[in-house]
């Protein structure tokens, strides 16, 4: 494969084949993830000759540079109006939110609190190009939820072992599992003192009104809502597109 020169990137790009040109694309993008820097990514999308700029390769690297760029309407459209691949969908993703908060940002002069980040996220649903259709809560999707949940009702306190077993299968980091799990075990604690409530407030009752006040059920599989880091190396929470955002506990995100 040949070695890539930005300085002689216009007549270098018009001799790469199909395969350099992706894997030169793939290469500076992880670099300007990392480092923050897409010069050279910019310079090399530039000069491709146009039968290539339609590549999905160089779709993502366009992405990038709109996003350092802060070319917010640019970066959008691309995102909306061209089909990615799913193993791309997470970092574009990634890409669509922190756009969205640092516009958000640029507008309010401030840096967002974790309610403005989610009434984002639930304004600005991922279109369906970067997104599997898949039904999330979080960083939570469904068939992930369910496997947590059939094994909490084998045993709520899992080993280390059944932990990395449960991350494997999920797609979930074992902090996330242990998180889960313990966020279960508080709810159905507070939903324990929440019906012994209930019962010693009916137990006083005299009767009077014929009616039986009952507790309002609490949704005990809902994750406690975490805030989304703003980093690319880093697998970001999202919520799912509007009309299947869960409810969120404003009370419990104002105390972040």
């Amino acid at each position: 494969m040949q070695s890539y020169n930005p300085a002689n990137s216009l007549t270098a790009t018009t001799s790469y084949s199909e395969q350099e040109i992706v894997c030169i694309c793939e290469s500076l993008f992880n670099e300007g993830l990392q480092t923050g820097r897409t010069e050279q990514l910019a310079t090399f999308i530039y000069n491709l000759p146009q039968c290539y700029q339609s590549m999905e390769s160089a779709l993502k690297a366009q992405a990038l540079v709109y996003y350092s760029t802060q070319n917010w309407k640019s970066l959008y459209r691309l995102l909306e109006c061209h089909k990615f691949s799913p193993h791309n969908h997470t970092v574009l993703q990634n890409l669509w939110l922190n756009a969205h908060y640092k516009e958000a940002e640029k507008t309010k002069e401030r840096e967002l609190g974790a309610v403005c980040k989610y009434r984002i996220r639930k304004k600005n649903p991922f279109p369906t190009s970067i997104w599997d259709g898949e039904e999330t809560n979080y960083c939570f999707k469904s068939k992930s939820r369910n496997v947590l949940r059939d094994a909490y009702k084998k045993n709520n306190y899992p080993s280390v072992d059944e932990k990395k077993r449960l991350a494997n299968q999920t797609d979930l980091s074992v902090i996330q599992v242990s998180n889960w799990f313990k966020n279960k075990r508080q709810r159905e604690r507070a939903a324990g003192q929440l019906d012994r409530s209930s019962a010693r407030s009916n137990d006083s009752d005299d009767g009077s009104s014929g009616c039986e006040s009952k507790p309002t059920p609490l949704d005990l599989d809902s994750p406690v809502p975490p805030s989304i880091p703003n980093t690319f190396d880093i697998p970001p929470y999202y919520s799912a597109p509007y009309g299947f955002a869960p409810q969120c506990d404003f009370a419990y995100i104002q105390n972040l």
